[in-house]
């Protein structure tokens, strides 16, 4: 089975008073790169997801972003900044000895709403259950993106293969516009030179030469066969699935190679016709190629 590229996967837990956030978003890329956006406290588990992540990835950048919160009573504390309160009544005190004029309605309520009146201290958290319940998230988040991956995958390849029908029956019509090519040209060059001169006259090795060079120059025998040679291999890769995009990536380029020796050599319209449609199914091919893994 093939894999995209590009996919999503999330995964959202309520366990235990803490809630855990997963998000992983994939797009294609030349290596495997792994960027994580997380809450300090899970930085000490940073190689253990890297590890879970090329379990599931061999290719592509990959973007993490884990959150959490805790609802537990137990994993926070909070605790008067006394030393800024002290500061802070002095300032007040200050101003009512300057300003007597102003109304006094300072209250507790808004003392505490100061900046920094009241600190939020987060205790430390049971590294072992934390970890275990993140890492369960990140594990069902990489499924889920796993799962999209590979049914985007297949509908590379249902695409694909559809293209690659095409390119055989375009391949076909051109082995069958070059069977006649030297014969056609033989009628046509006796038909031109007669015209204008008597073709007893003619040195007729002199025309058997002229013949021999333009099909040297036109053949595109050993081309096709490498052509169809490459559309066998580009198929059977395809049909293996795995890690294959590198290997495509390469035979398109090889497939690219051998029409645009095939178009250079065209002596006929029918076969550069063929020629562009078959560079226009190969672009294609490649663009879509350049998402697999």
């Amino acid at each position: 089975m093939i894999k995209s590229m590009t996919g999503y996967g999330g995964c959202k837990r309520i366990i235990n008073e803490r809630e855990y956030s997963v998000d992983i978003r994939s797009v294609n890329h030349r290596y495997l790169e792994i960027n994580l956006k997380m809450p300090k406290e899970f930085i000490k588990f940073e190689n253990e997801i890297k590890n879970m992540v090329s379990q599931y990835i061999c290719r592509g950048k990959v973007d993490i972003y884990i959150n959490f919160k805790s609802f537990s009573e137990k994993d926070y504390r909070i605790i008067p900044n006394i030393g800024i309160m002290k500061q802070y009544l002095e300032a007040i005190s200050m101003i009512r000895e300057n300003f007597s004029e102003i109304q006094d309605d300072f209250s507790l309520s808004t003392f505490i709403k100061l900046p920094d009146a009241l600190v939020i201290e987060t205790e430390e958290l049971d590294v072992s259950t934390v970890k275990s319940e993140l890492l369960d998230c990140v594990e069902e988040a990489l499924q889920n993106l796993d799962k999209m991956r590979k049914t985007e995958g297949e509908n590379l390849k249902k695409d694909i293969l559809m293209r690659l029908e095409n390119i055989k029956a375009l391949v076909s019509k051109i082995e069958e516009y070059s069977k006649d090519l030297v014969e056609n040209y033989r009628e046509k060059l006796y038909k031109r030179v007669s015209e204008y001169f008597d073709l007893k006259n003619i040195d007729e090795n002199r025309l058997m030469l002229e013949i021999t060079l333009f099909a040297d120059k036109s053949d595109i025998t050993e081309e096709l066969v490498r052509l169809k040679s490459h559309i066998s291999q580009f198929t059977e890769c395809l049909e293996a699935g795995g890690s294959i995009g590198k290997k495509l990536d390469f035979i398109v380029q090889e497939m690219n190679r051998e029409t645009n020796t095939i178009g250079a050599k065209a002596t006929i319209f029918e076969i550069s016709q063929c020629v562009v449609s078959l560079k226009d199914e190969l672009e294609k091919i490649r663009e879509q190629v350049q998402n697999i893994e």
